[in-house]
Parts: structure tokens; sequence; C-alpha cells
């Protein structure tokens, strides 16, 4: 035959026909096939579970500098740089965002309890090192409201001021794992103890990204991390309420810290310095009036959004300066701003911080992580080297005085704005931060503090509107809007680590929880159709065959629900009571599944049924739990007298099973690619 009469007939065995109510049929072209003949057919061979020839990796001198090479991207970057394209755009950027470093980094300087001057290094040093160990161009790298409020709650912790015994003072430290220090070595101490907690921070962060661990990005659910940031900005409002109101209260830290916060503010807002409301009243106008209305309906006219922060920052300065707000209306300010970089130094290492710091780590990964991806989803997060360069940053910026270091949301969704090209934005950025660290940082030292305190506000309340994502996650996901909820009332009433606490702990229990009540369910053949579905009124089946299926990987946590439910909804071969001689006598003494008698039924049900088909299309992953259950519903019908076929395996189950003995207790010949080959198997044996 030729290939032209070869083609013409396949092309008419596969053609598709068409009945008198103008349904298409679609026609199948091949022989029914086991597992293994379809093997055979294909060549197709399956992991013998070794690790491969350890020869083949080999050490050589281009292999070893190409991996000391993927570390230091920069090499990359500079050897590929298109000066003519990229610089404009990278400049730009880079001096539009430190526009915005200079005034956060003095604001979470304050907020993270030590002094803008700390903040301003935590804006410099990391965001070096990012530009020469990161990948991402749009990653801000520096200071964080989120980590400055951690930052706050670990050194007060563990580095008490001189008045701390006294009455006045609202505090649930433990002094067994805190330290009373003097006036003039308080500061140095909570600067060491947060560049401890930095160096912390950088040697785990580092590690996970040489051991290639970033993959564990994709367990961090949005709903979790939406809830998470939405209670970090609440504990962050609440800190500089005060501030912005003048309104003095004791330190406050332990378990319900929010709420007494509140309970004091409410207590002492007699006292509130109407200097100061006049002030934030006035930030709060020209922030949102600018932001949010000019800078967002101009957005596609203007070149770059207008730099509000820094205008303020300047402005207000001036204004504080000349119209001498402190001496007149006591409105607090900035204060001294020491000129020049910190000398190296040796920081402050507690074995009582490295819980807290471990968890601020986690909280740097995840947060700078999801603004990597959000920011830039044209290309391929590599979040091992990302893990590399956050550890850098921080285990670097942890000799310089620096608290651990982050990235910050606006800072990055400016860069995107900006169409910034590489990481080398960070240098002119980090050149700005660095005039005014040696020659200009003196001529702030009048800046209101108010000023900063409503600077932070507003540039968090973004991330207060997640709470409209409730009503979509209650229609999508209840689930999710549980884990939401319960994140956010746990950091809000209790504490904020309880947060991560909480949202972790119950996203597992919801993972472990639902992978116990996976969907089971019996098939059928649609009736006229080659096509199996979940079984109902228009499905058929021969009497003798049940079809299982259990939609969820098989492991410790699912083997033995999935032989509950498979005896439930089959046939459970563990009741079967009487020999199949005496079970057969009775049903043909007139004793019919039509009976009441329960026991009767269930012996009626093993003379038909003869086999039991498992869908294994779900077993994603199967554990020695699973394999070992498996094996015995295999054996246990066997006992009984009825054949199991497997149908659908998955790459990993072949696997598995050419590995062990599973493939020997089921049978080579009782495994099927498909559930039209099994059923095939069983008409003809019948």
């Amino acid at each position: 035959m030729s290939e032209n009469q070869e083609s013409n007939d396949f092309d008419g065995d596969c053609r598709i026909q068409h009945h008198h109510d103008e349904t298409a049929h679609i026609p199948f072209l091949r022989h029914p096939k086991t597992q293994a003949s379809l093997d055979d057919l294909t060549e197709k061979e399956y992991d013998d579970g070794k690790c491969g020839n350890i020869s083949s990796y080999k050490c050589t001198k281009n292999s070893f500098v190409s991996y000391v090479l993927s570390l230091i991207p920069i090499v990359n970057i500079l050897r590929h740089y298109k000066f003519k394209e990229y610089l404009l755009k990278d400049a730009v950027s880079g001096l539009s965002a430190a526009c915005l470093h200079f005034p956060q980094g003095m604001a979470f300087g304050i907020l993270s309890s030590l002094a803008p001057k700390y903040g301003l290094y935590t804006s410099f040093y990391p965001v070096i090192m990012y530009v020469i160990f990161g990948t991402c161009p749009y990653v801000s790298f520096g200071t964080n409201a989120v980590i400055a409020l951690f930052t706050a709650n670990l050194v007060q912790s563990h580095v008490l001021p001189p008045n701390a015994g006294s009455s006045g003072s609202n505090t649930t430290n433990n002094s067994i794992l805190s330290e009373v220090v003097n006036d003039d070595n308080f500061l140095e101490a909570k600067v060491a103890l947060a560049a401890g907690s930095s160096l912390i921070v950088g040697v785990l962060l580092l590690i996970l990204g040489l051991l290639r661990l970033g993959f564990i990005s994709s367990y961090m659910s949005s709903p979790f991390v939406g809830s998470f940031t939405t209670t970090a900005a609440i504990h962050i409002i609440t800190s500089q309420i005060p501030k912005a109101l003048g309104v003095e209260i004791p330190l406050i830290s332990g378990p319900g810290k929010l709420v007494i916060s509140y309970i004091e503010i409410f207590k002492n807002i007699n006292s509130a310095n109407v200097g100061s409301i006049v002030t934030s009243i006035i930030c709060i106008i020209i922030l949102v009036f600018v932001k949010d209305f000019i800078n967002e309906k101009f957005k596609l006219k203007l070149y770059m959004p207008i730099p509000i922060e820094l205008i303020l920052v300047i402005c207000g300065t001036v204004v504080s300066y000349f119209g001498k707000l402190n001496s007149t209306f006591d409105i607090p300010i900035v204060g001294s701003i020491e000129s020049g970089l910190s000398p190296p130094t040796l920081p402050t290492l507690k074995s009582e911080i490295i819980g807290d710091s471990i968890m601020v780590a986690i909280i740097v990964f995840v947060l700078t992580i999801s603004m990597a991806k959000v920011c830039d989803t044209k290309n391929v997060i590599n979040t091992d080297q990302e893990l590399v360069a956050y550890g850098m940053a921080n285990l670097g910026g942890a000799f310089f005085q620096c608290f651990p270091s982050c990235v910050a949301p606006p800072r990055t969704i400016l860069l995107k704005t900006m169409e910034t090209k590489t990481t080398l934005n960070g240098i002119f950025s980090a050149v700005i931060i660095l005039l005014i660290l040696l020659f200009l940082g003196e001529y702030f030292q009048y800046l209101p503090l108010p000023i900063l305190s409503i600077m932070i506000i507003i540039a968090i309340k973004n991330l207060l509107l997640q709470f409209r994502q409730l009503p979509r996650l209650w229609r999508i996901n209840k689930y999710d809007f549980i884990v939401w909820v319960a994140t956010l009332v746990a950091g809000v009433f209790i504490d904020f680590p309880y947060a991560l606490y909480c949202g972790v702990g119950l996203s597992i229990f919801i993972i472990v929880y639902q992978s116990q009540r996976a969907k089971v369910s019996l098939f059928g053949k649609l009736k006229n159709e080659d096509l199996y579905v979940e079984k109902c009124k228009r499905t058929t089946l021969p009497s003798n065959t049940k079809i299982f299926k259990m939609e969820s990987s098989l492991f410790f946590a699912t083997a033995e629900s999935f032989r509950e439910d498979l005896y439930k909804l089959a046939w459970d071969p563990r009741k079967m009571m009487k020999d199949p001689e005496e079970v057969t006598f009775q049903v043909a003494s007139g004793k019919t599944p039509d009976s009441n008698d329960l026991q009767i039924k269930e012996e009626y049900d093993f003379i038909e049924t003869k086999y039991v088909i498992i869908d294994c299309s779900a077993f994603n992953y199967v554990d020695s739990t699973g394999m070992a259950v498996l094996s015995l519903v295999v054996k246990e019908y066997r006992h009984a007298g009825i054949k199991v076929l497997l149908v659908r395996c998955t790459t990993y189950l072949l696997s598995l099973m050419t590995r062990s003995e599973l493939l020997e207790t089921v049978g080579q010949e009782h495994v099927f690619p498909d559930i039209v080959d099994a059923m095939t198997l069983i008409v003809s044996n019948d």
C-alpha cells in the first residue's frame, strides 16, 4: 500500500462523523494496552531512584568561575550594559528613589526607636550591597516600615532605659532577658543589638540562598501576605499616632499592647499638642492631594511623580527653622544629625534575639520576593540569588550600624513606574544619601517629627485598603477568608508576631484538613459515549465493576481515609463473613439485594463485584504509608476474589512501583494507561 493510500485510510478513519442530530462523533483508533505494553512501545524508562553517577559532576575551573560569577550578577550587568539605552533611565529612576530614601530613612530610623541617622545608614550600605548581588531592577532595598517596627519591638524588649523600673513605665519585659543601661549608653546598646539582629538575618538568608531554597517562596499564600501586611500597617499607624498628636504615652510591649496603646492615647488626649495636630492635618492634606490626585491622575503626562515627600521635608525644615516651631509651639523636632559615615563596628549578638531575628528574616524574604514578583512579571525571578542578595545586604550593613533592611513598596512601585533598566539605579540613590550623610544632614535637624509620622502613615495607607479583598475571598474561598481574618485578629488583639504564628499555623492546618477531606467518587460510562465521568443517572457500568477515584495524593495523611472511602463506596472485603458458596445459596433462595437485610445486600454485592478499578491520576505523591495501604487494598480484595486494576498512574507512581514490590503485588498485567483499556480487558474476560 502506498503512503498516499495509507494517509487516505488514516484520514478516513479519523474523520469526524455526524449523526442525524448533527452531533459530532470522535472515533478511537488504537488497540487496548496495558501500561507495560505501552511503555515497551514508547521505550519509556522510569527513574531507578539513584541520584545519578557522581562521577558526572566535575568541578572544573570554568564551572567554578561560572558559579562565582552567578553569585555576583553586577559583573554580568556591566558586561552587557547598554549605556545609551539604560543610563538615563537608571539615573532618573535612581534619583527619584533617593527622594523617598531620604525622608523614609529618617522616619523609619525614628520608628525603629533608634535615630534618623541610622535610618540613613540603612538607606545607604544595604543599597550598595543589593546593587552588587541583586537581580531585580525594581527592588529598592533599604529601610522598611514593617521591619523598623519589628526592630523597635526587639530592642525595646532586650534593652531597657534607666527608668525602666519606675512606676510610670508600663512594660511587660522580662528583666532576666533584658539589659538596663544608663543614659549615655542607651542608644548605643540599642543600635548594637539592632545590628546584631541584622547580622543574624543576613547569615540566615545567605545560607538559604546558597542552599538554593528559594522555592519556598511559592508556599506563601497571597491571603496570608495581604492580612499580615495589613496587620503591620495597623501597628505602624498606631505607633505614629502619638507623635502626630503630640501625645506622650508610656513604653508598652507584649500581648495586647495595641489595645493598651489606644487606651493610653485616649487617657492622655487632653495633653495633645495643638501645634503638632495642626502640622499633621496640613501634611495629610498636602500628601493626599499630590500623591492620590495629581500624581495618580496625571501619571501618564508626568515624566516622573512629584517627589512631594522630599519637598515637604525641605519646606517643613525651613518653616520650622525660621518660625521657631519647637520653641514657640513646642512641636518636637528631629534633633541633631551627625555628619559622616559610621565606622565598621562589631554588632552585639545575644541568643535571646535569634528567634525574633528568624522571624524578621522570614518577613524580609516574603515581602521582598512578593514585591519583586508583582513588579517584574515579564521575567522569572531568580529567588535563590535574591536570597543571597538579601543576605549580603543585611550581613554587610550589620557592621555599619544598620538595622535589618528590606524592600519598601512605595520605592519599588516608583522604580517600576520609572521603568528602570538595571540594579545600577541604586548607585544614584546611594550617591544622594552619601551627600546627605556627609554634608547636608545637619541642615534637617529642625524638621518637625509630626511631618515624618504623617509621611509614614500616608506611605502605608494603601495596605489598609486590602480589607477590600474580604468580600471577594468569602465568595471564592472561605478558607482563605478564615486565614485572612484570623491572622489579622491575632496580630491586632495579641501582638504582631502572633499574626505570623497564627497565619502560618492555620494555613498548614487547613492544608492537612483539606487533604483529609479529599473528594472521592465512583465513576461510570456515559451512555453511548466512551467517556468516564462521576457516577450519575446518565452513566452506566457493568454490575461487576466499580471505578473509584480520590482527588488527592496518597500519603500518610490520606492513606487510611483512602482505604475507608474505597471500601465504603465500592465494597468492603473485611465484611465477608461467609463463604461465597453459602452466599450464593442464600441469594438463590430468594434473598435479593432488595431485601432490608443489609448484610445480605453486602453479600450480594460481593457476588456481583469482580473488578475494582482505581483511578490514580491524582497520586502526584505517594509515600511509604500510601504504598503500604495500596498494597494492602490489593491483597484484601484478592483474598475476596476481586481483582484490583490501576489506571492513569502518574509518572511518580509508576517510577515508585518499578523500584518497589508494589508492581509485583498489583501485577504488571493489571496496570493500564486509561480506564478504556481496563474496561476492554473486563469485557473480553466476561
